[in-house]
Protein backbone atom coordinates (compact mmCIF):
# COMPACT_ATOMS: atom_id res chain seq x y z
CA UNK A 1 0.00 0.00 0.00
CA UNK A 2 2.53 2.01 0.46
CA UNK A 3 4.35 2.25 -2.72
CA UNK A 4 1.30 3.42 -3.87
CA UNK A 5 1.56 6.85 -2.64
CA UNK A 6 5.15 6.82 -3.03
CA UNK A 7 6.89 9.03 -5.84
CA UNK A 8 7.13 7.84 -8.89
CA UNK A 9 10.34 6.70 -11.06
CA UNK A 10 11.38 9.12 -13.45
CA UNK A 11 11.91 6.20 -16.02
CA UNK A 12 7.97 5.49 -15.90
CA UNK A 13 6.40 8.60 -16.95
CA UNK A 14 3.08 6.70 -17.92
CA UNK A 15 2.54 5.26 -15.07
CA UNK A 16 1.35 8.66 -12.81
CA UNK A 17 -1.64 9.01 -15.97
CA UNK A 18 -2.30 5.20 -15.61
CA UNK A 19 -2.88 5.01 -11.87
CA UNK A 20 -4.90 8.59 -11.48
CA UNK A 21 -7.02 7.43 -14.44
CA UNK A 22 -8.08 4.38 -12.71
CA UNK A 23 -7.96 5.50 -9.13
CA UNK A 24 -10.29 8.74 -10.49
CA UNK A 25 -12.58 6.71 -12.45
CA UNK A 26 -13.35 4.53 -9.76
CA UNK A 27 -13.97 6.73 -7.57
CA UNK A 28 -16.66 8.85 -9.84
CA UNK A 29 -18.34 5.16 -10.42
CA UNK A 30 -18.51 4.74 -6.67
CA UNK A 31 -19.58 8.83 -5.71
CA UNK A 32 -21.94 8.44 -9.12
CA UNK A 33 -23.48 5.17 -7.16
CA UNK A 34 -23.78 6.83 -3.94
CA UNK A 35 -25.85 9.51 -4.91
CA UNK A 36 -28.11 7.43 -6.49
CA UNK A 37 -28.72 5.47 -3.85
CA UNK A 38 -28.70 8.18 -1.56
CA UNK A 39 -30.76 10.37 -3.21
CA UNK A 40 -33.91 6.82 -3.44
CA UNK A 41 -33.58 5.97 -0.03
CA UNK A 42 -36.63 6.66 1.55
CA UNK A 43 -37.64 5.59 5.47
CA UNK A 44 -40.97 3.69 5.61
CA UNK A 45 -43.76 6.09 7.46
CA UNK A 46 -44.76 4.71 10.50
CA UNK A 47 -45.22 1.20 11.81
CA UNK A 48 -48.66 -0.65 11.25
CA UNK A 49 -48.44 -1.67 15.59
CA UNK A 50 -49.19 -5.33 14.60
CA UNK A 51 -45.96 -6.67 16.35
CA UNK A 52 -44.91 -4.98 19.59
CA UNK A 53 -43.65 -7.61 21.63
CA UNK A 54 -42.04 -6.88 25.17
CA UNK A 55 -38.64 -5.38 25.11
CA UNK A 56 -35.44 -5.03 27.17
CA UNK A 57 -33.25 -2.60 26.64
CA UNK A 58 -29.47 -3.20 27.32
CA UNK A 59 -27.78 0.60 27.73
CA UNK A 60 -24.51 0.00 28.98
CA UNK A 61 -22.47 3.15 31.00
CA UNK A 62 -19.38 4.30 31.24
CA UNK A 63 -19.11 7.81 32.51
CA UNK A 64 -20.97 11.45 31.84
CA UNK A 65 -20.75 11.33 28.16
CA UNK A 66 -21.76 14.89 26.80
CA UNK A 67 -25.74 14.83 26.25
CA UNK A 68 -25.85 11.71 27.70
CA UNK A 69 -29.27 12.55 29.94
CA UNK A 70 -30.45 13.54 26.60
CA UNK A 71 -29.92 10.44 24.87
CA UNK A 72 -30.89 8.08 27.95
CA UNK A 73 -33.99 10.18 28.01
CA UNK A 74 -35.03 9.52 24.71
CA UNK A 75 -35.58 6.26 25.41
CA UNK A 76 -37.56 6.46 28.28
CA UNK A 77 -39.75 8.61 26.12
CA UNK A 78 -40.33 5.84 23.61
CA UNK A 79 -44.27 5.22 22.44
CA UNK A 80 -43.85 1.92 22.94
CA UNK A 81 -46.68 -0.44 25.66
CA UNK A 82 -44.10 -3.33 27.10
CA UNK A 83 -40.83 -1.61 27.59
CA UNK A 84 -37.94 -2.07 30.54
CA UNK A 85 -34.69 -0.64 30.37
CA UNK A 86 -31.28 -1.72 31.76
CA UNK A 87 -28.48 0.68 32.41
CA UNK A 88 -25.13 -0.81 33.21
CA UNK A 89 -22.00 0.29 34.93
CA UNK A 90 -19.42 -1.30 36.42
CA UNK A 91 -18.23 1.15 39.69
CA UNK A 92 -20.76 2.58 41.71
CA UNK A 93 -18.68 6.02 41.77
CA UNK A 94 -18.95 6.08 37.81
CA UNK A 95 -20.81 9.49 37.43
CA UNK A 96 -23.63 8.57 34.83
CA UNK A 97 -24.90 6.87 37.94
CA UNK A 98 -26.18 10.06 39.18
CA UNK A 99 -27.90 10.70 35.85
CA UNK A 100 -29.91 7.15 35.91
CA UNK A 101 -31.10 7.77 39.13
CA UNK A 102 -32.34 10.74 37.96
CA UNK A 103 -34.00 9.21 35.29
CA UNK A 104 -35.42 6.88 38.07
CA UNK A 105 -36.69 8.96 39.70
CA UNK A 106 -38.58 10.75 36.40
CA UNK A 107 -39.95 7.90 35.05
CA UNK A 108 -41.60 6.16 38.20
CA UNK A 109 -43.96 4.64 35.70
CA UNK A 110 -40.93 2.68 33.43
CA UNK A 111 -39.22 -0.34 33.96
CA UNK A 112 -36.04 1.23 34.76
CA UNK A 113 -33.31 -0.83 36.54
CA UNK A 114 -29.63 -0.10 37.05
CA UNK A 115 -27.30 -2.93 37.46
CA UNK A 116 -23.68 -2.03 38.91
CA UNK A 117 -21.22 -5.23 38.55
CA UNK A 118 -17.84 -4.72 38.29
CA UNK A 119 -16.84 -8.49 36.91
CA UNK A 120 -14.82 -9.09 33.74
CA UNK A 121 -15.51 -11.70 31.21
CA UNK A 122 -13.16 -10.55 28.59
CA UNK A 123 -11.07 -7.28 27.46
CA UNK A 124 -14.11 -5.86 25.73
CA UNK A 125 -15.78 -4.03 28.99
CA UNK A 126 -18.30 -2.84 27.08
CA UNK A 127 -19.57 -6.48 26.29
CA UNK A 128 -18.36 -7.60 30.13
CA UNK A 129 -21.12 -4.80 30.92
CA UNK A 130 -23.71 -6.38 28.46
CA UNK A 131 -23.15 -10.07 30.34
CA UNK A 132 -23.91 -8.75 33.50
CA UNK A 133 -26.86 -6.62 32.23
CA UNK A 134 -28.13 -9.93 30.33
CA UNK A 135 -28.96 -11.68 33.41
CA UNK A 136 -31.40 -9.27 34.93
CA UNK A 137 -33.51 -9.33 31.04
CA UNK A 138 -36.88 -10.12 31.34
CA UNK A 139 -38.36 -10.10 27.73
CA UNK A 140 -37.37 -12.26 24.53
CA UNK A 141 -36.50 -9.30 22.65
CA UNK A 142 -33.15 -7.59 23.75
CA UNK A 143 -31.87 -4.32 22.18
CA UNK A 144 -29.17 -3.23 22.57
CA UNK A 145 -27.86 0.34 22.44
CA UNK A 146 -25.06 2.62 22.82
CA UNK A 147 -25.18 5.16 25.52
CA UNK A 148 -24.71 8.19 23.21
CA UNK A 149 -27.65 7.43 20.45
CA UNK A 150 -30.55 10.02 20.60
CA UNK A 151 -34.20 8.74 18.58
CA UNK A 152 -37.57 9.29 18.30
CA UNK A 153 -40.50 8.52 19.76
CA UNK A 154 -41.37 5.70 17.22
CA UNK A 155 -37.72 4.50 16.78
CA UNK A 156 -38.19 1.16 18.84
CA UNK A 157 -41.99 0.36 16.95
CA UNK A 158 -40.26 0.81 14.02
CA UNK A 159 -37.10 -1.04 14.82
CA UNK A 160 -38.64 -4.34 16.13
CA UNK A 161 -41.60 -4.67 13.23
CA UNK A 162 -39.60 -7.08 10.99
CA UNK A 163 -38.98 -9.63 14.06
CA UNK A 164 -42.57 -10.32 13.62
CA UNK A 165 -40.81 -12.82 10.98
CA UNK A 166 -40.05 -15.92 12.56
CA UNK A 167 -36.81 -16.35 10.75
CA UNK A 168 -35.45 -12.74 11.32
CA UNK A 169 -32.98 -12.88 14.32
CA UNK A 170 -31.61 -9.33 14.72
CA UNK A 171 -32.73 -6.34 13.32
CA UNK A 172 -30.00 -3.15 13.05
CA UNK A 173 -30.31 0.02 12.53
CA UNK A 174 -27.66 2.96 10.56
CA UNK A 175 -26.76 5.72 12.65
CA UNK A 176 -25.82 9.62 11.74
CA UNK A 177 -23.51 11.76 13.32
CA UNK A 178 -25.22 14.90 15.15
CA UNK A 179 -21.82 16.66 15.94
CA UNK A 180 -21.90 19.54 18.94
CA UNK A 181 -19.91 22.27 19.18
CA UNK A 182 -16.44 22.75 17.45
CA UNK A 183 -14.55 21.67 13.82
CA UNK A 184 -13.77 18.20 15.62
CA UNK A 185 -17.11 16.73 16.08
CA UNK A 186 -17.91 18.43 12.81
CA UNK A 187 -15.32 16.72 10.77
CA UNK A 188 -15.95 13.50 13.37
CA UNK A 189 -19.08 14.04 11.88
CA UNK A 190 -18.95 14.51 8.35
CA UNK A 191 -17.25 10.88 8.44
CA UNK A 192 -20.35 9.37 9.65
CA UNK A 193 -22.51 11.11 7.64
CA UNK A 194 -20.98 11.34 3.78
CA UNK A 195 -18.34 8.23 4.43
CA UNK A 196 -20.21 5.94 6.59
CA UNK A 197 -23.47 5.85 6.24
CA UNK A 198 -23.44 6.17 2.53
CA UNK A 199 -20.97 3.68 1.95
CA UNK A 200 -23.62 1.26 4.13
CA UNK A 201 -26.31 2.57 2.24
CA UNK A 202 -24.84 1.46 -1.60
CA UNK A 203 -23.62 -2.40 0.45
CA UNK A 204 -26.77 -3.08 1.33
CA UNK A 205 -28.26 -2.48 -1.81
CA UNK A 206 -26.08 -5.02 -2.87
CA UNK A 207 -26.34 -7.91 -0.68
CA UNK A 208 -27.70 -9.45 1.97
CA UNK A 209 -26.60 -7.60 5.68
CA UNK A 210 -24.63 -10.15 7.76
CA UNK A 211 -23.86 -7.74 10.47
CA UNK A 212 -25.08 -5.51 12.76
CA UNK A 213 -24.55 -2.27 13.78
CA UNK A 214 -22.98 -0.96 17.96
CA UNK A 215 -25.66 2.02 18.55
CA UNK A 216 -28.94 0.74 17.99
CA UNK A 217 -29.90 -3.65 17.37
CA UNK A 218 -32.96 -5.64 18.35
CA UNK A 219 -32.15 -9.09 18.94
CA UNK A 220 -34.31 -12.27 19.22
CA UNK A 221 -33.24 -14.01 22.66
CA UNK A 222 -33.06 -17.37 20.31
CA UNK A 223 -31.00 -16.44 18.04
CA UNK A 224 -28.65 -14.51 20.78
CA UNK A 225 -28.33 -17.83 22.38
CA UNK A 226 -28.21 -19.66 18.84
CA UNK A 227 -25.03 -17.34 18.53
CA UNK A 228 -23.59 -18.39 21.55
CA UNK A 229 -24.75 -15.14 23.46
CA UNK A 230 -22.57 -11.93 24.62
CA UNK A 231 -19.68 -14.15 26.28
CA UNK A 232 -18.25 -15.14 22.70
CA UNK A 233 -17.71 -11.58 21.74
CA UNK A 234 -16.16 -10.44 25.05
CA UNK A 235 -12.76 -10.53 23.83
CA UNK A 236 -13.34 -8.92 20.52
CA UNK A 237 -13.11 -5.11 19.33
CA UNK A 238 -16.39 -5.34 16.95
CA UNK A 239 -17.96 -6.71 19.04
CA UNK A 240 -21.40 -5.92 17.46
CA UNK A 241 -20.43 -6.54 13.54
CA UNK A 242 -19.48 -10.40 15.11
CA UNK A 243 -22.55 -10.71 16.49
CA UNK A 244 -24.49 -10.21 13.13
CA UNK A 245 -22.04 -12.56 11.45
CA UNK A 246 -22.89 -15.22 13.76
CA UNK A 247 -26.30 -14.68 14.20
CA UNK A 248 -26.77 -15.29 10.35
CA UNK A 249 -24.13 -18.07 10.96
CA UNK A 250 -27.06 -19.38 13.23
CA UNK A 251 -29.50 -19.47 10.72
CA UNK A 252 -31.24 -16.31 11.31
CA UNK A 253 -31.42 -13.37 8.74
CA UNK A 254 -30.46 -9.91 9.68
CA UNK A 255 -32.47 -7.42 8.48
CA UNK A 256 -31.06 -2.98 8.01
CA UNK A 257 -34.20 -0.95 9.14
CA UNK A 258 -34.51 1.51 7.38
CA UNK A 259 -34.49 4.01 10.82
CA UNK A 260 -31.50 5.83 11.50
CA UNK A 261 -30.57 7.28 14.85
CA UNK A 262 -28.57 10.11 15.83
CA UNK A 263 -25.21 9.03 17.50
CA UNK A 264 -23.86 11.97 19.50
CA UNK A 265 -20.19 13.01 18.36
CA UNK A 266 -18.55 14.88 20.84
CA UNK A 267 -14.32 14.40 19.46
CA UNK A 268 -12.01 17.22 20.54
CA UNK A 269 -8.91 17.63 18.46
CA UNK A 270 -6.83 15.11 20.21
CA UNK A 271 -9.60 12.43 20.43
CA UNK A 272 -10.66 12.28 16.62
CA UNK A 273 -7.69 10.55 14.91
CA UNK A 274 -7.06 7.59 17.51
CA UNK A 275 -10.87 6.68 17.48
CA UNK A 276 -11.35 6.58 14.10
CA UNK A 277 -7.93 4.87 13.66
CA UNK A 278 -9.33 2.46 15.76
CA UNK A 279 -12.22 1.63 13.53
CA UNK A 280 -10.25 1.46 10.62
CA UNK A 281 -7.55 -0.98 11.80
CA UNK A 282 -10.74 -3.21 13.24
CA UNK A 283 -11.61 -2.69 9.44
CA UNK A 284 -8.77 -4.09 8.44
CA UNK A 285 -8.76 -6.69 10.11
CA UNK A 286 -12.23 -8.22 9.66
CA UNK A 287 -12.27 -7.39 6.06
CA UNK A 288 -8.92 -6.96 4.96
CA UNK A 289 -9.86 -6.94 0.98
CA UNK A 290 -12.35 -4.02 1.53
CA UNK A 291 -10.55 -1.70 3.46
CA UNK A 292 -7.84 -1.88 0.86
CA UNK A 293 -10.37 -1.40 -1.87
CA UNK A 294 -12.31 1.88 0.51
CA UNK A 295 -9.20 3.79 -1.17
CA UNK A 296 -11.58 4.80 -4.00
CA UNK A 297 -14.35 6.78 -1.37
CA UNK A 298 -11.04 9.35 0.14
CA UNK A 299 -8.72 9.33 -3.34
CA UNK A 300 -7.67 13.36 -2.97
CA UNK A 301 -4.62 13.47 -1.54
CA UNK A 302 -3.25 10.66 -3.75
CA UNK A 303 -4.93 12.04 -7.06
CA UNK A 304 -3.13 15.55 -6.03
CA UNK A 305 0.12 13.75 -5.55
CA UNK A 306 -0.37 12.28 -9.13
CA UNK A 307 -1.36 15.07 -10.69
CA UNK A 308 2.31 16.81 -9.91
CA UNK A 309 3.87 13.94 -11.52
CA UNK A 310 1.97 14.74 -14.46
CA UNK A 311 -0.41 17.66 -14.57
CA UNK A 312 -2.36 17.25 -17.91
CA UNK A 313 -5.59 18.78 -18.40
CA UNK A 314 -8.06 15.46 -18.73
CA UNK A 315 -6.26 14.98 -15.07
CA UNK A 316 -7.18 18.36 -13.63
CA UNK A 317 -10.93 17.60 -15.05
CA UNK A 318 -11.24 14.18 -13.25
CA UNK A 319 -9.96 15.46 -10.15
CA UNK A 320 -11.98 18.44 -10.21
CA UNK A 321 -15.03 16.06 -10.98
CA UNK A 322 -14.44 13.42 -8.41
CA UNK A 323 -14.22 16.26 -5.94
CA UNK A 324 -17.67 18.24 -7.48
CA UNK A 325 -19.39 14.32 -7.06
CA UNK A 326 -17.98 14.46 -3.64
CA UNK A 327 -19.44 17.58 -2.73
CA UNK A 328 -22.79 16.46 -4.21
CA UNK A 329 -23.46 13.61 -1.95
CA UNK A 330 -22.10 15.60 1.39
CA UNK A 331 -25.34 17.77 -0.24
CA UNK A 332 -27.41 15.07 -0.70
CA UNK A 333 -26.55 13.64 2.43
CA UNK A 334 -27.42 16.51 4.39
CA UNK A 335 -30.50 17.53 3.43
CA UNK A 336 -31.76 13.26 3.71
CA UNK A 337 -30.24 12.57 7.08
CA UNK A 338 -28.84 15.35 8.98
CA UNK A 339 -30.96 17.04 11.43
CA UNK A 340 -29.47 20.10 11.36
CA UNK A 341 -29.52 20.23 7.42
CA UNK A 342 -26.22 21.84 7.65
CA UNK A 343 -24.22 21.73 4.39
CA UNK A 344 -20.10 22.73 4.93
CA UNK A 345 -18.71 22.17 1.78
CA UNK A 346 -15.08 23.33 2.54
CA UNK A 347 -14.92 20.78 5.23
CA UNK A 348 -15.44 18.15 2.51
CA UNK A 349 -11.79 18.10 1.21
CA UNK A 350 -10.06 18.70 4.37
CA UNK A 351 -12.29 15.70 5.35
CA UNK A 352 -10.90 13.55 2.63
CA UNK A 353 -7.87 13.94 3.28
CA UNK A 354 -8.13 13.16 7.03
CA UNK A 355 -10.29 9.91 5.91
CA UNK A 356 -6.80 8.97 3.51
CA UNK A 357 -4.58 9.45 6.59
CA UNK A 358 -6.37 7.64 8.87
CA UNK A 359 -6.57 4.61 6.09
CA UNK A 360 -3.07 5.02 5.34
CA UNK A 361 -1.59 4.76 8.98
CA UNK A 362 -4.54 1.63 9.67
CA UNK A 363 -1.77 -0.03 7.41
CA UNK A 364 1.15 0.71 9.85
CA UNK A 365 0.39 -1.21 12.58
CA UNK A 366 -2.53 -2.90 14.86
CA UNK A 367 -2.56 -0.51 17.93
CA UNK A 368 -5.41 0.76 19.22
CA UNK A 369 -6.49 3.10 21.77
CA UNK A 370 -9.92 2.77 23.89
CA UNK A 371 -11.22 4.70 27.18
CA UNK A 372 -7.72 5.45 27.31
CA UNK A 373 -6.69 1.95 27.51
CA UNK A 374 -3.93 0.77 24.73
CA UNK A 375 -4.47 -3.03 23.20
CA UNK A 376 -4.00 -4.90 19.88
CA UNK A 377 -6.18 -6.27 17.94
CA UNK A 378 -5.10 -9.97 17.39
CA UNK A 379 -6.41 -12.66 15.23
CA UNK A 380 -10.13 -12.62 14.40
CA UNK A 381 -10.14 -9.11 15.57
CA UNK A 382 -9.73 -10.48 19.49
CA UNK A 383 -8.95 -7.62 21.62
CA UNK A 384 -5.48 -8.02 23.01
CA UNK A 385 -4.62 -5.89 26.29
CA UNK A 386 -1.14 -4.56 25.37
CA UNK A 387 0.28 -5.15 29.17
CA UNK A 388 -0.24 -9.44 28.03
CA UNK A 389 1.61 -9.61 24.92
CA UNK A 390 4.46 -10.34 26.79
CA UNK A 391 2.64 -12.85 29.22
CA UNK A 392 1.41 -15.61 27.09
CA UNK A 393 0.26 -17.60 30.15
CA UNK A 394 -1.64 -14.85 31.37
CA UNK A 395 -5.81 -15.75 31.59
CA UNK A 396 -7.37 -13.41 29.69
CA UNK A 397 -5.12 -14.14 26.78
CA UNK A 398 -5.48 -17.75 26.69
CA UNK A 399 -9.02 -17.08 26.69
CA UNK A 400 -8.53 -14.57 24.02
CA UNK A 401 -6.53 -16.90 21.81
CA UNK A 402 -9.46 -20.39 22.23
CA UNK A 403 -12.84 -17.27 21.35
CA UNK A 404 -10.47 -15.84 18.30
Amino acid sequence: MLSMVWPLPADLPGSADIVMAGLALASIAYLSLALWRAGSYARREGADGAFLPPLTVLKPVCGAEPELYRCLRSFCLQDYPALQLIFGVRDADDPAVAVIERLIAEFPDRDLTLVVDARIHGSNLKVSNLVNMYRAAKHEVIVVSDSDVIVERDCLAQLVAPLGDAGVGAVTSLYKGAPLAGIASQLGALYINDWFLSSAIVDAGMRDVAYCFGPLTAIRRKALDAAGGFDRLAFHLADDFLLGRRIAAAGYRVLLSDYVVDVVVAETVRSLFPHELRWARTVRTLKPVEHALSLVTHPLPLLLLLFAFSPTVWAAGMIALALALRIALHCVMARRFSSERTIRPWLVPIRECLCFAVWLASFLGSGVRWREQRFVIGPGGTLVPRELLRSPAAPLRKRAAEVA
